[in-house]
């Protein structure tokens, strides 16, 4: 299999309060219920500012997307907020078009986004 399209998924805490959701690979309808588990437990954790970064993924699709509204909507339950980092141009494109990013704030890196955390 090509390395470059094996998923992955990480949950990484940098501080309190804030969980990265670190995703790799081809986000879909097989790998979406991992990415969905790995959401969910950032937000039972009790992190209030979620940041999804999605600088190593090479594909997403709507199952993805609809990963991360619920994210979002957990997230906000709780007086939170959820952050996608993505510098590919066709995924952001992708955010545009379902307009996402009018609902999320978009960062073109994980410095920027947990900048913006920490105000």
């Amino acid at each position: 299999m090509d390395e470059r399209l094996r998923f992955g998924v990480e949950l990484l805490k940098p501080s309190p309060g804030v969980a990265i959701v670190e995703l790799q690979g081809e986000v879909d309808i097989y790998s979406s219920p991992q990415f969905g588990e790995v959401l969910l437990r950032g937000i039972e954790e009790g992190a209030t500012r979620i940041v999804v970064d999605l600088g190593k993924v090479t594909f997403i699709d709507s199952t993805a997307l609809g990963v991360v509204v619920s994210g979002v909507k957990g997230v906000r339950a709780h007086s939170g907020r959820l952050d996608i980092v993505c510098q590919d141009e066709n995924i952001r494109r992708i955010f545009e078009i379902t307009g996402l990013d009018r609902i999320l704030h978009m960062y073109h890196s994980r410095q920027e986004a947990l900048s913006a955390a920490k105000e």
